[in-house]
């Protein structure tokens, strides 16, 4: 394990307070108070060899033993693909969690953000096929909430799986019943029909399979990235003035070539991407009755990317809940609305 940076004792927090008050929360000034959190960044081994892992860990526990319900760690989207998705400054949902005594991780999968990316993406594109598919990223994922079971000292966890997040989440915990405390799953996905976004994957010609020439990976700038984003919020006012340049700076800096780029872009591998490919496609690639865990769905209403009909497949739990925000994308963390995904999430993870 390579520790690359602790700073330990940052006051931050203030946007917390921020909304506090904007919500009428302000009658108790010394409760709201912004607690010292803790920051650290390390490396650590994933299940196969070669492979280093980022985690981004914020928190104002301090030292170990914590309660398996305090603990949770938050998976990235294939649209924001860094673990900063979740530390975001002014939109930090890590932070918000820790200022409420929540030990908060995050993590880059492999071909993620400061995680190990595989040969192939250092390779150009048409070199190779897609790499990096949920199942390399459930190997990932193993290994991340070993470690933190280990170094918090807690049997269990709460996971929050974003977008294909949710999906490998949803995968691991299929696989590991035993290490999940609790999962939320936002705009999440199972197996539903999406033909305007599972048609940019076809093979030419061939509606129903996948193009067997897809590179590697894509080289993409923050705002191709982000462009479902603009469709979804398009004459809506939904986003503050700040929120979309600040995800694009943490977009660009999930890659360290990025600046070398014109304009400035960054490395994504594709294989999540044929995942997708055959979730739009309605053949889900797990199934979603074995999820034993207590789970929230929670998705904005205007969220296309989101599968509407997942809360009913899931039929293998005796808790389950699913919330609609209304007035949100599938970006509702850095919208206006954000405070109903937090709050909801929070009020889950509580809750006996």
């Amino acid at each position: 394990m390579l520790l690359l940076a602790v700073a330990a004792a940052i006051v931050t927090g203030c946007w917390s307070e921020i909304q506090n008050l904007a919500a009428g929360g302000g009658k108790n000034p010394q409760a709201q108070t912004p607690q010292t959190v803790a920051f650290e960044e390390q490396r650590i081994p994933s299940t196969d060899a070669g492979i280093e892992l980022y985690l981004r860990h914020k928190s104002v526990k301090g030292e170990p033993p914590l309660k398996n319900q305090e603990v949770i760690l938050f998976l990235e989207p294939f649209g924001v693909p860094t673990a900063e998705a979740f530390d975001v400054p002014g939109y930090s949902w890590m932070e918000e969690c820790a200022q409420k005594g929540y030990d908060t991780w995050a993590m880059d999968f492999r071909g993620f953000g400061r995680s190990t990316r595989p040969e192939q993406m250092e390779k150009p594109p048409a070199e190779n096929r897609p790499v990096i598919r949920a199942t390399d990223a459930v190997k990932d994922l193993e290994a991340a909430v070993e470690f933190i079971k280990k170094s918090r000292q807690v049997e269990k966890i709460n996971l929050i799986g974003w977008s294909w997040g949710s999906v490998v989440a949803s995968m691991y915990a299929i696989e590991r019943p035993e290490n999940v405390n609790k999962l939320v799953l936002y705009g999440s996905m199972h197996g539903f029909n999406l033909p305007s976004m599972a048609k940019l994957f076809e093979a030419k010609y061939k509606p129903g399979e996948l193009n067997p020439n897809l590179p590697a990976y894509q080289v993409v700038t923050p705002d191709a990235t982000l462009h479902h984003w603009h469709m979804m919020i398009s004459g809506k006012d939904l986003v503050s003035d700040a929120a979309m340049p600040a995800v694009e700076k943490v977009i660009l800096a999930s890659d360290p070539a990025s600046q070398t780029r014109q304009p400035p872009a960054v490395r994504r591998p594709m294989g999540p991407l044929v995942d997708l490919y055959y979730i739009w496609t309605n053949r889900p690639i797990f199934d979603a009755s074995k999820i034993q865990a207590p789970v929230l769905i929670i998705r904005g209403d205007a969220d296309f990317f989101a599968d509407p009909t997942f809360i009913n497949k899931v039929t293998g739990t005796s808790r389950k809940k699913e919330v609609v925000i209304p007035d949100a994308t599938h970006w509702a963390l850095y919208e206006k609305n954000r405070a109903q995904l937090i709050d909801e999430t929070e009020k889950f993870l509580r809750s006996e």
